[in-house]
């Protein structure tokens, strides 16, 4: 007689594979979306504070051009580190092609969008440069990349038809939580423990709160507990990653709320 066959699921994989097929499909997925919880916090809260002045359709492909480009730009990345474009290569052309295909309606609607191309261009040179040098985990690299981001409060008005110049306070307010971000992260993970980190991200977020309520006091509470953050936490026990993407969620809606509220 022959040996009774193990059970299949619907999908064609017995029960002793599917926990090798889940993980061939989260392989699969991580290389062509990383894995970076608060990545996504970085890249959707100026553009989400910046719709705060008016929603056009224009802002749909945008969104989708902003996404994509950052990923053909993370991928480009690797290919600057490793050396190794065939690995990216699917990725970038994808990614790259999609993003050049969802803004060419944005950019011919609104041509004076490509005054802030320099801008990007000067900031992704930044990130290429101290990737090539081995510095793409550094401050000054993290710091580049939000920035990026942050242009995008102005670009979102900007594409409504509105004058780009509404969204720059948005835009500085989210420069300054975000450039934090990169600062106090740090604190938590690859700098757990060193003082000279810590000083500094306290340092830093005691000016934002400053300079912010100085023009903005509904913004005291927010930047309070951004203060408080980043002098009590990295004082305690080392955290998990995930923990720490998870919280930074967070506290960016509470970032996100202030925004969205935050007189103008």
């Amino acid at each position: 007689m022959s040996a009774p066959r193990r059970s299949a699921d619907p999908r064609g994989a017995s029960p002793a594979d599917r926990p090798r097929t889940a993980r061939a499909r989260s392989r699969r997925l991580r290389a062509w979306i990383p894995p970076q919880h608060g990545v996504w916090a970085m890249l959707l809260l100026p553009y989400l504070a910046g719709l705060r002045f008016g929603v056009a359709w224009l802002h749909v492909p945008l969104l989708l051009g902003w996404l994509t480009g950052w990923l053909a730009s993370y991928h480009l990345l690797l290919w600057v580190k490793t050396g190794r474009f065939l690995r990216v290569r699917a990725q970038v052309l994808t990614f790259g092609a999609t993003c050049a295909a969802a803004l060419l309606p944005v950019v011919a609607l609104r041509p004076g969008l490509a005054w802030f191309a320099p801008a990007f261009a000067v900031l992704l040179a930044v990130n290429v440069v101290l990737t090539r040098a081995g510095q793409e985990r550094s401050s000054v690299n993290g710091i580049a990349s939000v920035t990026m981001a942050s242009l995008m409060a102005m670009i979102v008005p900007a594409t409504a038809g509105l004058d780009w110049r509404l969204g720059v306070p948005v835009a500085l307010v989210a420069w300054a939580y975000l450039a934090g971000s990169v600062l106090y992260v740090k604190t938590m993970i690859r700098e757990h423990g060193s003082l000279l980190h810590r000083v500094v991200s306290a340092l830093f977020h005691a000016a934002a709160l400053v300079a912010t309520t100085a023009y903005w006091p509904w913004l005291a509470a927010t930047f309070g507990l951004l203060l408080a953050r980043a002098l009590i936490l990295p004082a305690r026990a080392r955290l998990r990653v995930a923990i720490i993407g998870a919280s930074e969620v967070g506290v960016s809606l509470v970032v996100l709320a202030s925004l969205l509220l935050m007189p103008v």
